[in-house]
């Protein structure tokens, strides 16, 4: 059961890890206008979940900030 459980964590950290770098080379590969573009592309498609996020990242920012 612990070696179970310690391949689904292996699975997991090497699938965040791939994102992470999947997300790196999107960065470094894309202009700041594709991404402007992409990021209203997935606003326009996902709405909803896009308010959630600004209003969690709006949160935490002003969580961080008020601890300064």
């Amino acid at each position: 059961k612990a070696d179970q459980a310690l391949t689904q964590v292996g699975g997991v950290l090497h699938k965040a890890a791939d994102q992470l770098e999947a997300g790196s080379q999107y960065l470094s590969d894309s202009r700041v206008s594709d991404m402007q573009s992409d990021l209203t592309q997935m606003i326009q498609k996902y709405p909803s979940q896009a308010l959630v996020a600004g209003f969690a990242l709006g949160f935490l920012t002003g969580a961080v900030l008020s601890r300064r």
